[in-house]
């Protein structure tokens, strides 16, 4: 790595930092806010308590199932990093050999210095005991799923489709393993939003807008392309194409609007590929049973 990608790349970490000693409790709220919601959502299909869940890129912290399993399901995270709760040598072992340098210091770091702080305030948010020991987290990938057909009640996900390379294939993987009769509840942060480009100057657009980055700067110019994480530029109209081929879609639900005060008519006119609402939207969830095929 050049000196200028190597500067570059240690901005974007002390930034990373400065949001998660600023914000890693609020990070807790909202998930347990997003579980509560999709908690209600799914009561009146049977709700979570003896079903077979599937959490489709858990990440390190292993939440959404960790939250799952306390309401009573039988969670199975996923994720490519290798995902185990607490420290051990062997997890470190595993990252270092699977993902890389970079991915063990970053999960390394979660674990010295927020991990504890940010499961203290979820579980202060839960109205039950986390459940730590049943969390069943596998370094898979979801689109070479190792489970059988029509296993899984629901399949869910926060935050993850828009980092997948090949969204298709584990569309096509998600809708083999759902049963019949079984939902997707999979939210996707919208790209074209002002947060959707993933740069951390953004995270939070109404509160802490940037002075340093332009309003969808991923959209327009692009000139700060340095993320925290890879992103695969698919826009709502095409996860509706990719989804309504495999799906039955029984909701397509928009999140909050983010960033209005900071849509003016020039970005508009730079964006005419783009509707208000696209841009506005933070994000969707998509609700849906999959089509089987008959054989």
């Amino acid at each position: 790595m050049n000196p200028a990608n190597a500067l570059r790349k240690l901005k974007l970490y002390a930034s990373m930092v400065a949001y998660g000693n600023a914000h890693n409790r609020d990070f807790a709220r909202e998930h347990w806010d997003f579980f509560a919601r999709m908690d209600d959502f799914l009561a009146p299909y049977g709700g979570l308590a003896g079903k077979r869940v599937l959490d489709v890129g858990c990440g390190k912290a292993a939440w959404l199932t960790l939250l799952c399993a306390g309401a009573g399901a039988i969670a199975t995270g996923i994720d490519t990093e290798v995902v185990e709760p607490g420290f051990r040598f062997s997890k470190y072992a595993g990252i270092l050999r699977k993902n890389g340098p970079e991915r063990f210091a970053r999960t390394l770091a979660w674990e010295l210095l927020y991990a504890r702080p940010y499961f203290r305030e979820l579980a202060a948010q839960a109205d039950f005991v986390l459940p730590f020991s049943k969390v069943d987290a596998r370094p898979v990938s979801v689109t070479e799923l190792p489970f059988d057909d029509d296993t899984f009640d629901y399949a869910v996900s926060h935050e993850v489709l828009e980092h997948l390379p090949d969204l298709e294939a584990a569309a096509d993987e998600i809708a083999r393993v759902v049963k019949p009769q079984g939902l997707t509840y999979l939210y996707v942060h919208n790209f074209a939003s002002i947060s959707g480009g993933h740069h951390i100057a953004w995270k939070y657009p109404d509160t802490e807008p940037s002075d340093s980055v332009p309003p969808w700067d991923h959209l327009r110019e692009n000139r700060f392309p340095d993320i925290p994480s890879w992103i695969n530029r698919v826009r709502e109209k095409d996860f509706r194409a990719i989804f309504e081929h495999r799906f039955h879609i029984l909701a397509w639900l928009p999140t909050h609007e983010e960033g209005t005060s900071l849509l003016t008519p020039e970005i508009m006119a730079e964006l005419p590929d783009f509707s208000r609402q696209e841009l506005l939207t933070k994000g969707f969830i998509i609700v849906g049973r999959p089509k089987k095929k008959k054989h």
